[in-house]
């Protein structure tokens, strides 16, 4: 009698049991589709400010190119730069269109989402700071190495410069890290304390190793 009860229960719960699963499912497909409907304006909106900005950036693109081949900027310039892996023309049409995808990410969050302009000005600032950083340490080894190349220096003179290289590359990281202001002072003043020692004690024997090499020899031999 009671096996033949819950079986009566069971039978009638578990139909139940799957239309509300049903209407769970249909319920959240209907929520899902509301809301892309509701974002598809905004899709539609981003997607022309994007193609707006990128036919003016390929119009830019293709102008600045014929200005720069007319006037000969990269061979007027070659004598300065035929060390650097780069030519003029690129770094400009690099540094544009990335003002122009920043221009173009900044309208689209003006016109659908106002109020996170602020988030998207600190993010946008915190990557052109890690950026800057990269760019620097780029142009100091591109710095060294042209320098090294015009001059014959000797082995020891440029593991010094290089290793005086990389202590300098160390302090514009310190900015983009997430130590505490306290660190990061005394971070930078260290670096900078002992990059000044190591130049002035590397000046002294540089220019007066001739001299000294000579006092040392002499007090040799009266010894």
């Amino acid at each position: 009698m009671i096996s033949s009860t819950v079986t009566g229960i069971n039978n009638t719960t578990s139909p139940m049991a799957n239309e509300t699963g049903i209407k769970l499912v249909w319920e959240a497909l209907r929520l899902a589709l509301r809301d892309l409907v509701e974002i598809i304006p905004d899709i539609f909106i981003a997607l022309a400010i994007i193609a707006v900005y990128l036919a003016i950036a390929i119009i830019l693109t293709r102008l600045v190119k014929k200005l720069f081949i007319v006037f000969k900027v990269d061979e007027l310039l070659k004598p300065i730069l035929k060390h650097t892996y780069f030519s003029v023309t690129n770094l400009v049409l690099v540094l544009m269109n990335i003002g122009l995808a920043l221009i173009a990410l900044y309208s689209i969050v003006l016109t659908l989402f106002p109020a996170q302009v602020h988030t998207t000005t600190m993010i946008i600032n915190y990557a052109a700071r890690v950026a800057s950083v990269i760019f620097l340490i780029f142009f100091i080894f591109i710095a060294l190495n042209s320098v090294v190349e015009r001059i014959r220096m000797e082995a020891k003179l440029r593991g010094f410069i290089l290793l005086v290289t990389l202590f300098m590359t160390i302090v514009p990281l310190l900015d983009v890290t997430a130590l505490s202001q306290e660190v990061k002072t005394a971070l930078a003043w260290g670096i900078s304390i002992g990059i000044g020692l190591a130049i002035g004690v590397f000046a002294a024997w540089y220019f007066f190793h001739e001299i000294l090499e000579e006092k040392l020899s002499t007090k040799k031999k009266e010894s």
